[in-house]
């Protein structure tokens, strides 16, 4: 069995043991409301996680997913308004302007030649600042703003239970588990983050794949954003708080190398679900906030120290050796 596919039945393995934990001391957790609802929450951080798991895998990372999210929501409202627009439209809309705020991080990176945490850093400040100007206020003072173009807010509704948010986290999971592992595309993307100047030497479009990663996340945040604006009807200022580092949470515990050239969307799924039932455990268990904050980063420290042993394990005695200047070869990148 491949490293690949021991590290994903490790995840695999952690879920199930943590559901079990929770079905032995709770009598709520192990129920069909509350597993479509984990379902439901998890596809919010998940969306934003199979994003974020391209920026990472190539390379780089996005500090500006928060941000990003609270200026579509804000986008994807506005849209709402137009008479007559039908909800595909604006779904559409909103993740074009997604994708327009990666599209500005990915060349700030590639033609400014800026550090991709500055650079989103920075971004995300300047998102949130436009989201806080351009929302819906009352006496200069912003507030939610009830929709009432019923044919976008049905994308909020579900089936038997089953959240279309769900539906549309779980196709867009497999198209890009299909992306990242059997197109050209994801190859270039891990052999990016697994040695740049090695993928340089092996001509890797270095600039494009960073757009690419940056836009392809910015447009997973933004309908992220519109389906959670559909469900909940409203759109608030802190929509998208902390989602950036949830996101970088769900990578990193699903077995995504935060130092990028390893990872799949698969795991950044299982991260996501992860994370979302570690949250609901805790509010079952009655804990406060700060329990919730001190469980998030011990997980991560322990899985990035897992990992990193993990890693030393499985793939240090695998390391071809090179002649001086020679290109890699791209066959060798395992996703």
């Amino acid at each position: 069995m491949s490293s690949t596919n021991i590290r994903r039945c490790i995840s695999i393995g952690l879920v199930i043991a943590l559901g079990l934990t929770y079905t032995l001391t709770t009598d709520s957790f192990l129920t069909t409301f509350n597993i479509l609802q984990l379902l439901k929450d998890s596809a919010y951080t998940g969306l934003i996680s199979l994003g974020m798991a391209l920026v990472i895998i190539g390379g780089g990372i996005d500090l500006s997913a928060g941000g990003i999210v609270c200026l579509c929501g804000v986008a994807c409202a506005r849209a709402s308004f137009i008479p007559g627009v039908p909800g595909i439209a604006v779904i559409l809309i909103t993740i074009l302007a997604g994708a327009a705020c990666g599209l500005f991080n990915g060349l700030v990176v590639t033609k400014l030649h800026l550090s991709e945490f500055v650079t989103t850093l920075a971004s995300g400040f300047v998102f949130s600042g436009l989201a806080l100007i351009t929302t819906f206020k009352t006496d200069g003072r912003p507030v939610p703003m009830k929709l009432t173009n019923l044919d976008f807010i049905s994308f909020g509704y579900n089936y038997s239970g089953l959240y279309k948010i769900t539906i549309v986290w779980i196709a867009l999971a497999v198209l890009m588990q299909v992306v990242l592992t059997r197109t050209r595309f994801g190859l270039y993307t891990c052999a990016l983050g697994a040695n740049e100047k090695s993928a340089l030497m092996s001509g890797v479009k270095k600039d494009r794949i960073k757009i690419a990663g940056f836009m392809a996340c910015g447009a997973f945040c933004g309908l992220a954003a519109a389906m959670v604006v559909a469900f909940q009807t409203a759109t608030t200022q802190t929509l998208g708080n902390m989602m950036e580092f949830q996101a970088i949470s769900a990578c990193v515990v699903g077995g995504i190398v935060i130092t990028g050239g390893k990872g799949d969307a698969l795991a950044a799924c299982l991260g996501a679900f992860f994370m979302t039932m570690v949250t609901s455990g805790l509010l079952k268990y009655g804990l406060s906030t700060g329990v919730h904050y001190l469980m998030y980063g011990a997980v991560i420290v322990i899985m990035i120290n897992f990992d990193a042993q993990f890693s030393r394990l499985t793939d240090g005695g695998r390391v071809r050796k090179t002649k001086k200047n020679e290109p890699p070869r791209l066959s060798e990148v395992q996703p």
